[in-house]
């Protein structure tokens, strides 16, 4: 990702390296949803040979946007499972405003990823924002980076998806060590698949991965760095945050330390 010259031969070189793959080789995909399967099940998935592209269904006859298939059966023993279905417009549920706000006056708006294709650690980071800073939205909603507006929420159905959130997670883990204890509950989260516990060295695991011959906090600087240089031809405005400032900690207000003993993370079992 750091040596190609695009996010688009980046994502072949993905593929190359098997980190992703496409079900048809022959094609690029007009829609990147992210499902984690092995790569048995995607040569499973690459067996079937009866495959139509005529656009959304239409009707349960099989009429499609760009023309009608013939059932092999007749429908009353034929199964049909609908996979795509975006009935309301929304791209799968991605679809935000320019103007929309997570922390919203006495509101939380959900239903975006923060976090690279978890919802659960997205959640689990919204919840700790809200029990941890002071009730000041405009603050709280500096610290996440997501995508906004039709242009931008757009990249979810695409290949371009996989680049803009890796983008916005690091921006929204950058922000919160304006704070340490945020990076701290981060690191401890059972949510999130890079935490130690999650590995069998723990933090030297970690430590060795991102600093060791791997070099992969070099390598995660130097993509954002591109990202914001406009060094990629096909990403010129930073998936929509070109201009946005990162919080200072002077900035940063915490909500007065609560009564209530703090149970987390839970122990391990001995």
């Amino acid at each position: 990702m750091v040596n190609c010259k695009t996010l688009h031969e980046a994502f072949m070189q993905y593929e190359k390296d098997g980190a992703i793959g496409r079900i048809d080789t022959s094609r690029l995909p007009k829609v990147f949803k992210g499902p984690i399967i092995d790569k048995s099940e995607l040569e499973e998935f690459r067996s079937i040979n009866d495959i139509v592209r005529l656009g959304r269904v239409e009707s349960i006859t099989f009429k499609l946007e760009q023309g009608t298939v013939s059932l092999s059966s007749s429908p009353a023993d034929t199964l049909f499972v609908d996979c795509m279905a975006d009935l309301d417009g929304t791209y799968y549920g991605s679809n935000f405003s320019e103007d929309f706000k997570i922390f919203d006056g006495d509101q939380i708006n959900l239903g975006l990823i923060i976090v690279f294709s978890n919802a659960s650690c997205s959640a689990a980071l919204i919840a700790y924002i809200e029990s941890t800073f002071a009730d000041d939205e405009e603050m709280r909603n500096n610290l996440l980076y997501f995508a906004r507006g039709k242009e931008y929420t757009k990249l979810n159905t695409n290949t371009m998806r996989f680049f803009s959130q890796f983008y916005y997670q690091n921006k929204t883990f950058k922000a919160l060590r304006a704070y340490p204890p945020a990076m701290e509950f981060v690191m401890n989260s059972r949510t999130l698949l890079d935490a130690p516990c999650h590995h069998r060295f723990g933090t030297f695991g970690l430590l060795w991965t991102m600093f060791g011959p791997a070099q992969m906090a070099k390598k995660v600087k130097t993509f954002v760095e591109r990202v914001e240089s406009g060094d990629y031809p096909d990403c010129q405005d930073c998936f929509g945050c070109a201009g946005r400032i990162l919080p200072q900690p002077n900035e940063l207000k915490i909500k007065e330390k609560s009564k209530v003993e703090n149970n987390y993370p839970p122990p391990r079992k001995k």
